[in-house]
């Protein structure tokens, strides 16, 4: 007896002796399913929290919000990770970060977001710098509007429109806006110049200003809001960069500003410099600027923002999401200051109009490379809600350095797949694999082996 209590002991077993109890001892024993209540007192103990867990099908450190959308499944537990992004009560702002490599399912991802928060009504605005085509499926068969902007394309915005819903974005608080919506505009068209010509001077500045303010002149437009609207309460005609081009070619100062603006008007890219013949009331809209050339591509990007952001500046009260893939193109170092400036304050500001901000981005050498990292990591810390999918040894520890993670989760995101990542919710971190429907994923996929499969059913 002595001998097995030992054995019993040495491996982490409890032990009970059954005076005077062997015959019901041996009878608990076999498959009678009876057990003497004698037996049972003596044997009972209180419930360990793994048995407790066992009872509940989803149990751990997760996240299941009432309103969210599901972002994927633990890895851990295979508990749900449902996350209201809106949830003011738990979440500072709605920002989400997503950092990968390529090919580690970024695009997916996003897709796949934008997509379930569609379906709970939220308006969805993604601005594809690179493989737009990637959006087009999910896009139409949601009854989107696929937007086009290229030289090629007939679709144009123009950058020198000033929007009439900038001027109702108080309303909902039964005010209107004070500020100068043409001060705005002509600081915007600042950076789009600084991105369009980098090298420009202090002195080309301040004549761009003053030809700025007397083109928008020409149209009746002062600094004073009520010069927007003519006699009839219609809001004025716009210029556009047709108009200013015949500004400064007649200055000798400005001569080289007009050069460089000379593509938009007679040159390659002169369809882009017209009236804008887009609308932005869809529910999901892409916009699609792949196409415009890798020394155009800032400005593409800045120029869909920039519309996106007016347009979230209508209401203060519906929910909306701006989706930016590949933010590197704007704050990387093809960008300037300026741009990057306008991409950190849309994070920082955009919950004040009931939105987010979503980015991705997979070049994390040159999401960091303006101003030593300076606006890459103001944008991590302005995400609440970061999703890192697998990443680069050397990205890795750059990560590791900026979010503050510990050894464990920095080897956890070198071992991850495709499709996998650590989500970060606060302080709140865990292994997630994003996973879609089928429906879904037949929208979203633009995985080789995928198509060869859909086109060999045909």
């Amino acid at each position: 007896i002595q001998e097995m209590k030992k054995l019993l002991i040495s491996q982490d077993m409890d032990l009970r002796s059954c005076y005077f109890l062997q015959e019901q001892g041996f009878r608990s024993s076999l498959p009678l399913a009876s057990l003497d209540k004698k037996l049972y007192e003596l044997s009972k103990r209180n419930v360990l929290t793994t048995g407790a867990a066992s009872c509940y099908p989803f149990t751990s450190y997760s996240i299941c919000d009432d309103n969210g959308i599901l972002f994927g499944v633990n890895k851990h537990n295979n508990s749900l990770v449902i996350a209201d992004i809106f949830d003011s009560k738990q979440y500072k702002n709605s920002n989400i970060c997503i950092l990968g490599c390529s090919g580690a399912g970024k695009t997916f991802t996003m897709q796949t977001m934008a997509l379930r928060m569609r379906r709970k009504s939220i308006q969805v605005f993604i601005i594809a710098p690179l493989k737009g085509h990637e959006f087009y499926r999910a896009c139409k068969n949601v009854g989107g509007e696929f937007i086009q902007i290229s030289p090629a394309s007939r679709s144009c915005i123009n950058i020198m429109e000033i929007r009439r819903i900038s001027l109702d974005t108080d309303a909902e608080l039964g005010s209107s806006r004070a500020d100068s919506l043409l001060a705005d505009k002509i600081q915007k068209l600042h950076i789009f110049f600084l991105l369009l010509k980098p090298n420009i001077t202090d002195e080309e500045r301040h004549y761009l200003d003053t030809a700025l303010i007397e083109c928008y002149g020409q149209k009746g437009i002062a600094y004073d809001n009520a010069s927007l609207f003519d006699r009839n309460g219609a809001f004025k005609e716009m210029p556009t960069l047709k108009d200013l081009y015949a500004l400064l070619s007649q200055r000798p100062e400005l001569k080289s500003l007009a050069l460089a603006l000379s593509r938009f008007v007679t040159g390659s890219a002169s369809r882009l410099g017209q009236a804008t013949n887009v609308d932005l009331g869809n529910k999901y809209i892409v916009l699609d600027i792949s196409e415009m050339g890798k020394d155009l591509l800032p400005l593409g990007m800045f120029l869909a923002l920039d519309s996106c952001w007016d347009k979230c500046k209508e209401s203060r009260a519906r929910k909306k999401v701006i989706m930016l893939d590949e933010l590197w193109c704007l704050i990387g170092a093809s960008s300037n200051a300026m741009a990057a400036d306008y991409v950190l304050e849309i994070f920082k500001i955009i919950r004040g109009y009931g939105g987010a901000a979503v980015c991705a981005t997979q070049d994390l050498n040159d999401f960091f490379a303006l101003e030593g990292g300076k606006y890459g990591k103001a944008i991590i810390n302005n995400s609440r809600l970061k999703v890192i999918l697998p990443l680069e040894e050397e990205e890795i520890g750059r990560v590791q350095e900026v979010m503050g993670l510990s050894d464990e989760e920095a080897v956890q995101i070198s071992r991850n797949s495709r499709g996998e990542g650590l989500f970060c919710a606060g302080r709140n971190r865990i292994s997630v694999s994003f996973h879609a429907t089928e429906k879904e994923k037949y929208l979203i996929t633009t995985n080789r082996e995928d198509l060869e499969q859909r086109i060999g059913g045909m």
